[in-house]
């Protein structure tokens, strides 16, 4: 997509959106009552300009402003304006029930938060934040702004890594209905893989059908019983497989079930971010085997050479700030073979977290990742974590699991 390409685009939305001004508010077929309309207002389009006129050059042309993410955004800063304080780092998993409520199901998001006084502070303060989403390809971006204390201002940016084009599907269902998919996803990606979770936690793993204009699509029998059922999207893309769509969908649960089952991303209690790397190693593989227990699966070995390679792997994502499977074309699984580690079958879970408790929690809460902890096949696992900063530091965690084989 060429500048004049983007700027084509803006003046749709700009056309599109604005036109809901005279209308009612526009509602998404969410279980949150809270969406309103995705008017984008004058100075979000001036943030999301000096957005782009901060970044890279060769980065320019990819950003795309969304209307949804601008509500959630808009959202949080009130939020904060509100509280009177903004918190250190945006918690990206305590916001995903928020990004739901709005209709955003990218799995890969970037929220931030700035305070400033004038346009010219602001854009300093957001060039770090701009190579972070440039480097890792989170090019669709949200913002908002309020009004902040001691005549300050509060700008919330997210920007999420948009890979599915789908539907909204309807979030509350009753038990023996059918989730029905239909989705696009973007060019650079293949071989998309449908997840399945039920309430009772097993996991299935299907490849959607396509028709001849390129649309994937699926069905699923909601038949697991009552509760949350997690569905997801995982495609190959530059880096290897990774996840690019997340969704909960809710069967035979009234209103207030479902609002404290999503409170629980929200007020989940974490004492693990002070722990060391070694202590957050140890409750991780604690963790494993507990999930596993609990579904009658034998336990995994925690392997010392495959625990040294997990951390490489995070030291170097860490390093490279860059997050996936394969990091500037090293891939985990060549990085076992120079261990000359043979194996029938691996997996990898890799997680950018503010805590040990936090990546297991998300771990458990994707579909896919959840199902390479709950793998029967596998009897070893190697957990490896670097600690990024001193103060509030990043935990770039890497799991590897496989299967053991002596030829």
């Amino acid at each position: 997509m060429c500048r004049s390409g983007i700027f084509r685009i803006l003046i749709l939305s700009f056309v599109v959106l604005g036109a809901a001004q005279d209308s009612k508010p526009q509602f998404t077929n969410t279980y949150n009552p809270r969406v309103f309309s995705h008017t984008l207002r004058k100075e979000e389009s001036d943030l999301f300009s000096l957005l782009i006129n901060s970044a890279q050059d060769e980065y320019k042309e990819f950003f795309e402003i969304d209307g949804k993410l601008c509500a959630a955004s808009r959202y949080l800063s009130s939020l904060y304006a509100k509280k009177g304080e903004v918190p250190k780092r945006v918690e990206t998993t305590a916001l995903r029930p928020l990004l739901w409520s709005y209709g955003v199901y990218d799995f890969q998001y970037l929220p931030t938060a700035f305070v400033y006084r004038s346009e010219e502070a602001l854009k300093d303060s957001i060039k770090t934040y701009l190579h972070l989403a440039s480097k890792r390809g989170f090019f669709n971006c949200g913002t908002g702004i309020a009004d902040f204390k001691d005549e300050k201002r509060i700008a919330t940016v997210i920007c999420s890594k948009r890979i599915v084009e789908t539907f909204d599907i309807p979030k509350i269902l009753t038990v023996g209905s059918y989730i029905n998919l239909s989705f696009h996803i973007r060019p650079g990606y293949k071989e998309p893989v449908v997840y399945y979770s039920p309430p009772s936690g097993g996991v299935s793993k299907i490849r959607p059908a396509v028709n001849e204009k390129g649309e994937f699509f699926d069905s699923y029998q909601l038949e697991g019983g009552s509760g949350k059922y997690l569905v997801q999207i995982i495609a190959k893309g530059p880096s290897g497989a990774e996840p690019v769509f997340l969704i909960p969908v809710y069967a035979g649960m009234d209103i207030g079930e479902i609002k404290k089952e999503l409170m629980t991303y929200i007020n989940l209690e974490d004492n693990t971010k002070n722990v060391s790397a070694e202590e957050g190693k140890e409750m991780l593989f604690k963790a494993i085997n507990y999930e596993r227990k609990k579904m009658n699966i034998g336990s995994v070995k925690l392997n010392p050479v495959l625990s040294q390679i997990a951390y490489e792997k995070s030291k170097m994502m860490a390093e490279k700030q860059l997050f996936g499977h394969e990091v500037e074309g090293k891939k985990t699984e060549d990085m076992l073979k120079e261990r000359k580690i043979k194996f029938g079958k691996m997996a990898e879970n890799i997680g950018l977290n503010s805590s040990p408790r936090m990546a297991h929690f998300l771990f458990m809460s994707s579909p896919s990742h959840k199902a390479n902890i709950l793998e029967s096949a596998f009897s070893e696992v190697g957990i490896g974590i670097y600690k990024a900063g001193d103060e509030d530091p990043q935990w770039f965690i890497t799991e590897i699991f496989i299967l053991p084989t002596e030829f």
